[in-house]
C-alpha cells in the first residue's frame, strides 16, 4: 500500500530539521498539514512540494507526486492539484456542532464532537454502522439520501428527528440536518443540530 500521509518526524528527517520545526511550519500555514488528535500528518503531495521548494530530490516514493505541469493551449502553465479523499472528508473537522460522514450506511468520519457526543473516540467510529449509533428514520433513509443528492446535488439540506443510542444523550431526541458533499459521490454529511 502506497504511503499517503507523513508524520511530522517523517517530514523532519527528509529535510534535515527538528519535528518541532515542521510543527511550527504547519501553525504558521507554511505546509499544509491535517490534525490527528494532537499530532499532525503532512500529504504525500505537499511533502513532494516542500522538498521540490527546498531543492531536494524526491524519495522514489513520491515520484508520482511531482507538481504537474500542463498546457492550457494559450502557452500558460497551471498546475493541477487535486486534494487527497482523507483530506476531503477532514472537512468535516471543521464543522463545530457534532457531524459525521457516511457513505451508503457506513460511517467513514466523524468530528470530534460527534465522538464526544455519543462517548466514543473517532477512530472506534469508523467503518461502524449508522445504526449502531443513531436510531430513527436517517439511517434507514441514508441510501436514498445519496440517491437523492446524486439526482439533485443542489437540493436544501433536509431535517430528520432521530435518537442517539449511546453516549450522554442516549434516548433523548435530536435533529439531524442532512447534506450532501459534492466532491465525494455517494456520501451523505449528517449534522446533529440543537446540542
Amino acid at each position: 500500500m502506497e504511503k499517503s500521509l507523513f508524520s511530522t518526524p517523517e517530514l523532519a528527517r527528509l529535510l534535515g530539521v527538528f519535528h518541532t520545526t515542521i510543527r511550527r511550519w504547519i501553525e504558521q500555514g507554511k505546509i499544509r498539514g491535517i490534525r490527528v488528535g494532537r499530532n499532525y500528518k503532512i500529504p504525500a503531495d505537499e511533502v513532494a512540494r516542500v522538498l521540490n521548494d527546498h531543492n531536494l530530490p524526491l524519495p522514489e516514493s513520491l515520484r508520482k507526486y511531482e507538481l504537474g505541469l500542463t498546457n492550457d493551449g494559450e502557452g500558460l502553465t497551471a498546475v493541477r492539484h487535486r486534494a487527497s479523499v482523507l483530506e476531503k472528508l477532514l472537512i468535516v473537522e471543521e464543522i463545530e456542532d457534532p457531524a459525521l460522514i457516511c457513505r451508503k450506511e457506513t460511517i467513514l468520519c466523524a468530528n470530534q464532537a460527534f465522538s464526544n457526543l455519543v462517548g466514543s473516540c473517532q477512530a472506534d467510529l469508523i467503518g461502524q454502522d449508522v445504526a449502531d449509533v443513531i436510531d430513527g428514520t436517517v439511517h434507514e433513509r441514508l441510501l436514498d439520501l445519496a440517491q437523492e443528492r446524486r439526482e439533485d446535488p443542489d437540493q436544501s439540506p433536509r431535517r430528520y428527528q432521530a435518537h442517539l443510542k449511546r453516549g450522554k444523550m442516549a434516548k433523548k431526541k435530536i435533529e439531524i440536518s442532512t447534506s450532501s458533499l459534492k466532491h465525494l459521490p455517494d456520501t451523505v454529511l449528517l449534522i446533529v443540530r440543537g446540542v
